[in-house]
């Protein structure tokens, strides 16, 4: 007794019953956004199902739809809406339409159709609804020219523009193509189109800038190639993708993600996929002591599949299943029989695994003995970019073996029983293949196998390619900001004698900042000048009129507290006659701003994982003592260097090792010459084109002092007679700046 439920008898019935609907109905709205308050479905004559959209209140226009092929869908947004339905995912299931999901952001709601194949479609609004026609016709319309009529009608629309392209690996090693587009808007159709896929944009302009291909092969991902065109009103980008790959597409406001990804075929896995778990259409099956090759036999007939079952496979099974996918229950019946399968394209081959076990033993024995006896092959391959004698070291696994022709022109390695155990482990070449190469002509010869053979080309059509330039460029920014300000005074008192008297008095600050007072006969002159005698034989001073002048030419006063170098002062000097007295008043002051900026910009160009230095400076000569005594003159380096190491990940970012410094000559001491030496050492991953600030260093010094007279200098008012104050603001900033860019060139299409 067996009884088979499967899923599409109960949609046949379905159909066969006119005008069936299915709808579902949600609460009032709430507040004053748009409401989805209801979805239902009506299979019409003429292959067409209506699908329709109950609104609370009517739309300004008919949303902009775009569909996918792998799987097929039906997508548009409602803008300022909300999902007032109740239900993430609606069930459908008539004729091309399996259900309804709606998802739901702050300011719209997305409606995506899950259909069984392509079909064309046309969005309506009827009222408060929207009406969503699906063609379903017999045959399957081919979805490049749905696409053509559907953007033949919204050619009437405002023109739309794609403003960015970027191409991303993402973390599971797939493709990943952003397009950011002017508008949300924009009428978007991904589709295969053979090994290819295609995505068009209805009435999109694209920029010349934007009209090239994007060479991708490095990131590698599935995709080779992204190849920008535009064609009249049209815009499409085309995605070459290489090996086994699927896609997925959605969209996310004004950015289009398109994802290549890798399949890894699992031979125990029946639906090929990154999905996990069973995504066989599901059946129901109901059996009582059937033999295994009955129960085989109906799920072959359900799927279509061709199923060859071995003779071992014998016995009866009882098994009630509802529901549940039928790549399940083709699991579930092996495991119960302890049987194994294989899986090659629509080919299911089914056996106990001990067979399986058994052939896959033999079959590879088989191989070990074909390739012992199997004729050698030499061939010739002519490098481009990588050295012959590197690529030698890598088919040997770095082992070394015997010399071959005389001159260095050639070397020849075989992996006999000469060869290092090491060189056997991890070579590529078989244990009978051999290479020789010719450094002139960086050209290899490969004796092996064919087998062997086909893996070198495949090994040199991987690593033989260019590599990639980076230029860095390096910024060192040293900012500075001096600001000093002092203020100072000049003051005394002297008292001059009349002519021919012995005594002259003077108390004032003399030279050097220090206060003298003497006395010391005086010498008429002719002039009516009278001269200081000398003291030690020195003249200490003279008087000129009635001013006391030292031997520096300055009055003498008694405080003396000049500012240096000052930029502005005022000198008064007050006599009264009767007492022969003589004041003497100097006030001076300085106010210095200063702002500078130094810009160091060294820049180099390398290749990808290899180290690079570029200096300039001077080297600075000291003296040294040798072991003998004597004095040997040696250098110091005072430069600006940077020295990087860069390299390139597959996400176009660079990972960059770098020592950047910047040094001067600083003073003299007496051990030598000082070098002031600013440096940073670091490890940083930039994007490509990116500035990134390394570091910086920030300095400020204030200082602020006073110089006075004892006493006088403390009184208020009087005392910025008898002092000095000075006052010194000084900032210092340093900032290194880096800048990658990764010199790829492009090929624009035309």
């Amino acid at each position: 007794m067996m009884k088979i439920f499967p899923n599409h008898i109960v949609r046949l019935a379905l159909l066969i019953a006119m005008a069936a609907q299915i709808g579902f109905v949600a609460a009032e709205p709430t507040d004053g956004k748009t409401q989805l308050q209801a979805v239902e479905a009506t299979l019409q004559p003429g292959a067409k199902l209506n699908v329709q959209l109950q609104l609370s209140q009517p739309l300004a226009s008919a949303p902009v739809s775009f569909t996918l092929s792998n799987p097929p869908r039906v997508v548009f947004d409602l803008p300022n809406a909300i999902n007032a339905t109740g239900k993430n995912v609606i069930p459908i299931n008539q004729g091309v339409l399996k259900s309804v999901q709606i998802a739901q952001s702050n300011d719209r709601s997305r409606v995506v159709l899950n259909l069984t194949k392509s079909v064309q479609h046309q969005l309506q609004l009827q009222g408060a609804s929207l009406m969503v026609g699906l063609i379903q016709e017999a045959q399957e319309v081919p979805v490049a020219a749905a696409a053509a009529k559907r953007f033949s009608e919204q050619a009437s629309g405002a023109a739309h523009k794609i403003e960015h392209i970027d191409f991303v690996r993402g973390r599971n090693g797939e493709g990943r193509i952003l397009v950011d587009l002017s508008d949300s808007r924009v009428g978007v159709n991904v589709r295969n189109a053979g090994k290819t896929v295609v995505i068009d944009f209805a009435d999109t302009e694209l920029p010349e800038a934007l009209q090239r291909r994007l060479n991708v092969i490095n990131f590698n991902t599935p995709v080779l190639y992204v190849d920008a065109l535009r064609h009249a009103h049209q815009a499409q980008i085309v995605i070459e993708p290489q090996g086994d790959w699927e896609q997925s597409a959605y969209q996310t406001d004004k950015r289009l993600v398109v994802d290549i990804r890798p399949l890894a075929k699992d031979p125990n896995k029946l639906i090929q996929g990154s999905k996990q778990g069973y995504a066989g259409e599901k059946l129901s099956l109901n059996f009582q002591r059937v033999d295994v090759r009955d129960v085989l036999k109906v799920i072959a007939d359900f799927t279509g599949k061709n199923i060859v079952v071995s003779d071992a496979v014998s016995g009866s099974v009882t098994i009630g299943l509802k529901d549940v996918p039928w790549d399940q229950a083709l699991d579930v019946i092996m495991k119960s029989k302890g049987l194994d399968m294989r899986v090659n394209g629509s080919v299911i081959s089914i056996a106990p695994a001990e067979e399986f076990a058994a052939k896959e033993k033999a079959q590879l024995t088989a191989e070990a003995e074909r390739e012992t006896l199997e004729a050698l092959r030499t061939e010739v391959f002519s490098l481009k970019y990588q050295k012959a004698m590197d690529f030698r070291n890598m088919l040997l696994g770095g082992g070394t073996g015997t010399t071959g022709s005389s001159g260095g022109a050639s070397l020849s390695m075989s992996g006999g029983a000469g060869g290092s155990s090491g060189g056997r482990m991890n070579r590529i070449l078989s244990q009978r293949g051999s290479v020789t190469f010719d450094a002139r002509t960086n050209t290899i010869f490969v004796q092996d196998t064919p087998r062997k053979l086909d893996e070198v080309q495949a090994i040199i059509n991987k690593v033989d390619v260019p590599v990639k330039q980076v230029m860095i460029e390096s910024r060192m920014v040293i900012a500075s900001n001096t600001f000093s300000k002092a203020l100072g005074a000049r003051f005394g008192i002297s008292q001059t004698g009349t002519p021919g008297s012995n005594t002259n008095l003077s108390i004032g600050g003399g030279l050097g900042n220090k206060a003298t007072a003497f006395t010391a006969p005086t010498t008429a002159g002719s002039n009516g000048t009278y001269t200081l005698g000398a003291q030690g034989g020195t003249v200490q001073s003279a008087t000129i009129g009635n001013y006391i002048i030292s031997s520096n030419g300055q009055p003498d006063l008694m405080s003396n507290l000049p500012v240096t170098n000052a930029y502005g002062g005022i000198a008064l000097s007050l006599l009264k006659l009767s007492a022969n007295l003589l004041l003497n008043l100097e006030l001076s002051a300085l106010e210095a701003d200063a702002r500078g900026k130094v810009i160091s910009s060294p820049r180099v160009t390398t290749a990808n994982q290899q180290k690079a230095r570029i200096a300039q400076g001077v080297e600075i000569p000291y003296q040294t003592a040798t072991s003998s005594g004597a004095t040997a003159v040696s250098f110091k380096k005072a430069e600006l260097s940077l020295e990087v190491t860069p390299q390139i990940t597959p996400d176009q970012k660079i990972i960059m090792d770098l020592d950047v410094r910047k040094d001067s000559k600083g003073e003299d001491t007496p051990g030598g010459v000082a070098i002031n030496t600013q440096n940073v050492q670091t490890q940083v991953l930039v994007g490509n084109g990116e500035t990134v600030v390394l570091g910086g260093i920030y300095e400020q010094v204030s200082r602020k002092s006073t110089d006075k007279v004892p006493f006088f200098g403390d009184l208020p008012v009087v005392g910025y007679a008898f002092k000095r104050n000075t006052r010194q603001e000084d900032k210092t900033e340093l900032l290194i700046f880096i800048t990658p860019k990764v010199m790829d060139e492009t090929l624009a299409l035309n």
